[in-house]
């Protein structure tokens, strides 16, 4: 539970906003200077600058492994032989995996910071114009609220702290609170977000008022109040502050970070004095196939795109633009890659993992691919957690639930379709951007694997699994709910590898592995680091009493 309430801290450490570790006594500690974090943020760009580093370091954990691991590996994209996330593939990381600590750890440091903003910073500041202070407390909101999120999905009931302080003489008994309390406090947060947050101002890397509405709108669908995700998600659309940007690979090339599809993205920092690794983004060294993509001695091909992603693809037709983008498969050209040698061309035998394929996705190349703007372990390229084409796939499947009539707790049966004009306008906006036939309806299980599609190797399908069976109000991986519909789709498909590299002769054949989750599979574990020092973390929950 120490972690948890981390506290925040540290003179000239407010503008870089670097997270301490919580012991008791630190918050007994008198302080070192004058500067203390009360009376800190007297400027304007001191207020600006509070909120810089919600967007990068303290993700670090989450992005570095365990986020692909949850949801690319366990969702059934990927595949690994890595003896540190492979037990992700099976649902059976325990306790005292390192990873599972990073899931609870990093969102929680995010949690941290945020706490330590709202609890410091005045409502009103002498001198700072009000625009800016409610900006930067409606931006300490928002990422609170996306941090829950993230939390809520991974380990379902999970304790709500706003003030660490008050925590402090009893950060052993902290007990858990309901799903639906932590789903709560997110809306919560997310609407003041709304309300306080600039309007127009994503394009800098900083969460605006489109940011929390249209987070808001992903929140209510998982919620299956169809009702107001619509409505957030039309608020978005009809403001016309994002669209989708034309060609769908520039979405994964760091010259075009925060783009006019990017609504939020972790922001990394390649090099440099406040850069390298724990600030930079480190998928790229995970997954690039060789070095020579890198130019920088990483590329450890640690991730093999499944048989059954690349089966995906192949479904629609080919969907070779999104493939290309999203996954290596042998014989493609990549003229950003090792552009100086005339592009990267994976080879006739390559495979990763042996999946004879390997990730494109996050693979940006060699420093001088990107500008400069990347380093060993530490690429530049922004990690997405919400782009406009979600918001426009949001609105038309809320369209299909509240036509389907399906009660919150109830899964949208996966035949459930739907000709609605505004939900064919949006689901044929994002297929038509990357070359795939329109539709004149779509079922659910259209719509799923659109998304899946779409979003492949972006850290969303497996929460797409994990909340088809409708909203749950509680649950742990001690005490789990039905995922009847989920454990359909997981258990047929292909998580095995081929024989041997897609040139041989004779064919490669596939060792077939299809593997069933149980309803305890779809959260997972406490850290027992965590638990073992605040048993209640592992106990039921109780219901959160809101300010």
């Amino acid at each position: 539970m120490k972690r948890h309430i981390k506290y925040f801290t540290g003179m000239a450490a407010m503008v870089s906003v670097l997270a301490a570790g919580c012991k008791k006594d630190f918050f007994n500690r008198p302080p070192q200077s004058q500067v203390t974090v009360g009376n800190y943020y007297q400027t304007t760009s001191q207020v600006e600058a509070a909120t810089f580093g919600l967007y990068g370091s303290p993700w670090f954990g989450w992005n570095n492994k365990v986020g692909w691991a949850i949801t690319e590996l366990s969702g059934g994209n990927g595949f690994t032989y890595s003896s540190d996330v492979n037990a992700f593939i099976t649902w059976s990381a325990p306790n005292a995996n390192p990873e599972i600590m990073a899931a609870w750890d990093s969102p929680f440091t995010v949690v941290a910071q945020c706490n330590g903003l709202l609890n410091n910073m005045a409502s009103t500041i002498a001198g700072v114009p009000q625009n800016i202070v409610n900006n930067a407390l409606g931006e300490a909101h928002l990422m609170r609220g996306v941090a829950y999120f993230y939390l809520v999905r991974v380990f379902g009931n999970v304790p709500i702290v706003e003030n660490p302080l008050a925590e402090v003489s009893n950060f052993q008994t902290v007990p858990t609170n309901y799903i639906s309390d932590v789903y709560q406090f997110i809306i919560r947060d997310l609407k003041f977000a709304e309300a306080n947050c600039s309007a127009n101002t994503a394009s800098t890397g900083h969460g605006d008022s489109g940011s929390a509405s249209a987070m808001l709108a992903k929140v209510y669908l998982y919620m299956q109040d169809y009702a107001d995700a619509k409505a957030e998600a039309e608020k978005v659309i009809n403001s016309g502050e994002f669209s989708l940007l034309p060609v769908y690979e520039n979405l994964f090339q760091t010259a075009y970070n925060n783009n006019k599809e990017s609504i939020l993205a972790m922001q990394w920092i390649y090099n440099g004095p406040n850069g390298g690794y724990d600030f930079g983004n480190s998928i790229q060294a995970s997954w690039a196939y060789n070095s020579t993509i890198t130019g920088t001695g990483d590329g450890y091909a640690v991730f093999g795109p499944t048989i059954d992603l690349q089966n995906a693809f192949r479904t629609e037709g080919g969907d070779t633009i999104r493939r290309h983008a999203t996954i290596m498969v042998p014989g493609s050209l990549y003229p950003d890659l090792d552009a100086a040698s005339g592009g990267y061309r994976f080879p006739a035998n390559g495979s990763a993992q042996n999946e004879n394929a390997a990730a494109k996705k996050y693979v940006v190349g060699t420093p001088a691919d990107n500008g400069g703007k990347s380093a060993s372990q530490a690429a530049g390229d922004n990690t997405y957690i919400q782009r406009y084409s979600d918001v426009l796939l949001i609105d038309a499947e809320a369209i299909l639930g509240l036509a389907s009539g399906v009660q919150p707790g109830t899964g949208i049966p996966l035949t459930a379709s739907t000709s609605d004009p505004e939900a064919l306008a949006n689901f044929n906006a994002v297929r038509t951007r990357v070359g795939v036939p329109t539709v004149t309806s779509f079922t659910y299980s259209q719509l799923l694997l659109e998304r899946r599609l779409e979003f492949a190797l972006e850290q969303d399908y497996w929460f797409d699994l994990c909340r088809i069976d409708g909203y749950k109000t509680q649950g742990s991986a001690t005490a789990p709910q039905p995922h009847p519909i989920a454990t359909g789709i997981i258990s047929q498909q292909e998580r095995g590898t081929y024989s041997g590299p897609a040139n041989s002769s004779p064919p490669p054949v596939i060792y077939s592995s299809k593997l069933t989750p149980t309803d305890a599979n779809f959260l997972f574990p406490v850290p027992v680091i965590e638990s073992a020092t605040d048993p209640n973390l592992v106990q039921p929950p109780v219901h959160y009493v809101f300010k």
